[in-house]
């Protein structure tokens, strides 16, 4: 992968587009190309750059959260039969970590499955206790209901914004989409579209349908997911390998759907499978799903997006040999040694995961990618972790939002000993565009075609939602500046809604559509059949908030079976009509002029 030919020394402003001006960009580099990741193939297991002993912690470089409560052990088996191949084998391991939908509502009292604090996490030492906790909880049943009287699903969380602040899949309930994406680096999850990174011929055989996912929870070997009492350590994130010993505590099952970022960054988003029970039993184990600012923050922001100096830290897993003196020995089985074909008796891949954190400060900068000097290069593995602040207030949000993701590091024999073994990570605003395709995708798969285009047009300020204000206060925050996104919707049908309804052709706040059927209605009918129109729509109306306040359900439904009632009980007046007029007819005679069948008028 070819860097741009220009790296950015500083970049201070705050709109990510702006990036690509050449204004920006005042320092001038050769291209040069990320360290391939060696570790991906089994096949080719070369030996890291750094040293497989513990660094020992410095005073100075404690962080917060621990890379057992962020990230997570990805892991990619292939079987390809024409390969020869009778069962599954390693193809690839990195890191990866999961990246809320939603984003928070920085509420502490969220009890969402995604958002509530972990019981032993910083964030919840400093949550607010209350003295009447049932107050609370009779609030969010009572909220609950509420909702329930309206839509059958729950609704996508988060804080109050306009409609085209959501992101994609929050115009989606839960139950129908993911709640977390599971971010990687590209050329893990597919190393076959990376042919500039592997010259193994047989690789190019490889698709999808050959390989299947994993995530794995890495846990301290005496303790629970890395929570345990037992070793005040376990947690704590030093500067390089975290201290202890550590073992595989859960494994989950990925959906063999990835998507790849259309432009060739080396980032991709896959998805769990069974995912409410997935995320349950995770969060048990203390992971924690990161945060990323939505475009509308990113886009608004008034913070630099780039600033030389500024720390960060760097997530993930080192996966090394358990024996470094045997890496120049080919792990086969059977005494066969051959690195080049997949087809060889090979062991099970016996590499190791082992957490890892590092220190960073941003050194330079482009549009696509930042580079930050690290004390040691990032060891193999890291690809795909989260690239986080190196403070982060617990008190503001419970969990950090992410800043990039490791994409590989600068080799170290680089012909600049400024860049020489820098961390390379692709910074969020990139991710924030790549997550927004990536939804956007999935939202157009999940929906009908003409919402879907109700939704696009939403999010291009093309039309308005009505309600204007994502959240359970309605209208309440919105800006009177005019000309602001903020301000108060001019659409006569919002403000129908808002001011409510008449029958009057004179008021002027009503809806239009709602004026031209009742303006119809009093054409081609008596005002005693109007008043008995709205009286029956009046009646339909009651019933239908009865039934979903006392039993709930899906809106349409509950109009349907409501509106079948009524067309019951006209057809049974009709027939009481008819059978009343035929008896009459019967009763008495009738005489009229009889026609023949050739008379014309």
């Amino acid at each position: 992968m070819v860097l741009p030919p220009t790296i950015t020394a500083t970049l201070r402003h705050a709109n990510p587009a702006r990036l690509s001006h050449a204004s920006q960009i005042i320092r001038q580099q050769r291209p040069f190309r990320i360290k391939p990741p060696a570790s991906c193939l089994f096949t080719c297991r070369l030996s890291s750059t750094t040293s497989n002993h513990d660094i020992p912690p410095s005073s100075s470089s404690t962080l917060s959260p621990s890379p057992l409560q962020t990230c997570l052990a990805l892991s990619v088996h292939f079987l390809h039969p024409k390969l020869g191949m009778k069962d599954y084998e390693i193809l690839s391991r990195a890191t990866a970590f999961l990246l809320h939908v939603d984003p928070p509502d920085n509420n502490d009292d969220d009890d969402s499955p995604t958002h509530r604090p972990l019981p032993h996490s910083p964030s919840s030492a400093h949550q607010t206790k209350s003295a009447f906790p049932h107050l609370l909880a009779n609030k969010t049943r009572r909220e609950a209901l509420l909702h329930q009287q309206d839509y059958a699903h729950p609704p996508a969380s988060g804080p109050k914004r306009h409609a085209h602040e959501l992101n994609w899949l929050e115009f989606c309930p839960p139950t129908f989409r993911p709640r977390v994406h599971v971010v990687a680096s590209s050329h893990v999850l597919a190393p076959w579209r990376w042919p500039q990174y592997y010259g193994q011929e047989w690789l190019g055989e490889v698709r999808e349908e050959h390989v299947r996912y994993s995530l794995e929870v890495f846990g301290w070997d005496g303790g629970r997911g890395g929570g345990g009492e037992e070793n005040n350590d376990v947690g704590v994130a030093v500067e390089g390998k975290m201290r202890g010993v550590f073992r595989p505590m859960a494994k989950f099952a990925l959906n063999p759907y990835p998507i790849h970022h259309p432009n060739g960054l080396d980032v991709a988003v896959i998805h769990l499978k069974g995912e409410e029970e997935a995320l349950e039993h995770m969060k048990k184990m203390g992971i924690q799903p990161l945060n990323l600012l939505t475009m509308h923050d990113l886009e608004s922001s008034t913070d630099p997006v780039f600033e030389p100096g500024e720390r960060v830290s760097f997530h993930g897993f080192e996966v090394y040999e358990p024996n470094k003196a045997d890496d120049e020995i080919p792990l086969v089985g059977k005494g066969e040694t051959n690195q080049s074909n997949p087809t060889a008796n090979t062991n099970e891949d016996e590499r190791i995961f082992h957490p890892y954190v590092s220190s960073g400060t941003l050194t330079f900068g482009s549009p696509d990618r930042f580079l930050a000097k690290t004390p040691n290069p990032l060891p193999e593995g890291l690809c795909g972790g989260p690239v986080l602040p190196w403070e982060h207030d617990n008190r503001k949000t419970q969990t950090p939002y992410v800043r990039g993701v490791v994409e590989g590091i600068v080799p170290t024999n680089h012909e600049n000993a400024q860049l020489a073994g820098s961390a390379s990570f692709l910074p969020s605003y990139r991710l924030r565009e790549f997550v927004d395709f990536a939804e956007r995708i999935m939202l157009e798969q999940i929906i009908e075609p003409e919402l879907f285009q109700h939704v696009v047009n939403i999010k291009e300020k093309k039309e308005q939602a009505k309600g204007t204000v994502y959240g359970e206060e309605g209208s309440e925050g919105m800006s009177s500046d005019k000309g602001d996104d903020h301000g108060p919707p001019e659409d006569p049908a919002i403000l129908a809604g808002i001011e409510g309804t008449s029958d009057s052709d004179e008021t002027p706040h009503i809806d239009k559509s709602y004026q031209e059927i009742i303006s119809s209605l009093h054409k081609h009918h008596t005002p005693e059949e109007v008043d008995a129109i709205l009286a029956t729509v009046e009646r339909e109306r009651k019933e239908v908030l009865e039934i979903l306040e006392k039993e709930g359900g899906d809106m349409d439904d509950v109009i349907a079976a409501v509106r079948k009632r009524t067309y019951e009980e006209r057809d049974r007046i009709l027939e009481e009509i008819r059978r009343s007029v035929k008896e009459k007819r019967d009763s008495e005679v009738i005489e009229g002029e009889i026609v023949p069948q050739d008379k014309t008028t």
